[in-house]
């Protein structure tokens, strides 16, 4: 899936919008390796979700990695598709443990709408398969 017949502008907003997500997942991948090392609010908070503190770098690995597939050209889409499943766990996780709507339980789905929004601009045969095309 090439950038072949994909403005500069849709192409560059793309790789805007991806990068921010890269950068964000890349992030609360690399924290959950440095728990211990968060504030005490930030750990209080961290608890409540109800993950036990020695699975966190687990949880964080495979963060890292599904980030990494959807970072590069040729492992976007299925790197996409985790992320999407990755999303959906934390939205559980949220729901759960019944935290506000908006700042928390929605937030993995802005993610996530963020996320498919820049690899749909980048990507045009991603378009073809897309349910609203002409």
């Amino acid at each position: 899936m090439g950038s072949e017949n994909v403005s500069k502008g849709q192409l560059w907003t793309g790789r805007v919008l991806s990068g921010l997500v890269i950068l964000f997942l890349l992030f609360d991948g690399v924290i959950k390796f440095f728990l211990d090392k968060l504030p005490p609010e930030a750990q209080a908070e961290g608890a409540k979700l109800g993950y036990p503190p020695e699975v966190m770098p687990y949880i964080g690995t495979i963060l890292i990695i599904i980030t990494l597939l959807y970072a590069f050209p040729r492992t976007a889409v299925l790197g996409a598709t985790l992320l999407t499943g990755y999303l959906g766990g934390a939205v559980a996780t949220h729901v759960r443990v019944l935290n506000p709507l908006g700042s928390h339980i929605l937030f993995p789905i802005y993610m996530g709408i963020i996320l498919w929004a820049g690899i749909y601009l980048r990507f045009p045969k991603l378009r073809e398969l897309t349910p609203w095309q002409k």
